[in-house]
């Protein structure tokens, strides 16, 4: 069994597709899916499925939208999925069977390869991870009780990009992720990494007017919508890029 939470929610075995059932059984396997091997409470789920306003049977439909779980997976040839706890469930899959485990123990390696000095390889590393993202991780369902776990993964999704790119630029291939990082600055306006990272491609590829035009978005945003000024590392590449030196990409 296969489970894919990066993305829209599914499950396979043996590469065919498990019948995962309607809204509320896919926001619990959703839940159980962004907490693996941890026990979930049977209140936690309830708050999943229906916010702080549940019917009195909501206690009794989650049991029925397990059991109909346990069947799908039975079914496919996947059973002992789903195990009953004292006061919840527990998903039981292995690491290498969930894509955000396998996603995050991807960038665990690429972190040991670029701190060793192997930037090529953490890149490809890094690429492989971040190509296991199908959609947004909403893990098939959204809701405010998910959203901890869903933001989780957003964040370590956005900070191996950021981590790639700048292995990408210290490896002097400016030119190749210009287009990228237009495109990731307009989605994420006040990441300021991400903003020294397009400056930085832009100055080393002879794009200088762009790049210090780069730095004038991204402060008039910070002032204009929060009240706050760039920070100090990004102050400090523009400034090393107005001297005409050849600044280094911004750490983390």
């Amino acid at each position: 069994m296969f489970l894919h939470v990066l993305g829209p929610l599914r499950a396979t075995v043996d590469a065919r597709p498990v019948p995962l059932g309607g809204r509320r059984a896919r926001t619990v396997l959703a839940a159980l899916a962004l907490e693996p091997d941890w026990a979930v409470s049977v209140e936690r789920l309830v708050e999943a499925v229906w916010g702080p306003c549940p019917p009195a049977s909501a206690r009794t439909q989650i049991r029925i939208c397990v059991s109909a779980l346990r069947r799908a997976f039975a079914g496919a040839g996947a059973p002992d999925v789903i195990e009953t706890l004292t006061h919840g469930y527990r998903l039981r899959v292995a690491p290498d069977r969930l894509d955000s485990a396998v996603f995050e123990a991807g960038t665990a390696r690429a972190r040991v390869l670029a701190e060793h000095g192997r930037r090529a390889e953490a890149v490809l590393e890094l690429r492989n991870a971040l190509a296991l993202w199908t959609g947004p991780a909403r893990a098939g369902e959204s809701g405010p009780a998910l959203a901890p776990g869903v933001l989780r993964l957003e964040e370590l999704r956005i900070r191996a990009t950021e981590e790639r790119l700048r292995l990408e630029l210290a490896l002097g291939r400016h030119a190749d992720v210009i287009g990228e990082l237009l495109a990731l600055t307009a989605a994420h306006p006040f990441r300021e990494q991400l903003h020294g990272q397009l400056m930085l491609a832009l100055h080393r590829a002879g794009r200088t007017a762009e790049a210090l035009a780069a730095y004038r978005r991204i402060r008039l945003t910070l002032v204009d919508q929060l009240g706050i000024e760039p920070g100090p590392q990004l102050s400090g590449l523009e400034r090393s890029i107005l001297l005409g030196e050849r600044p280094e990409p911004l750490s983390a």
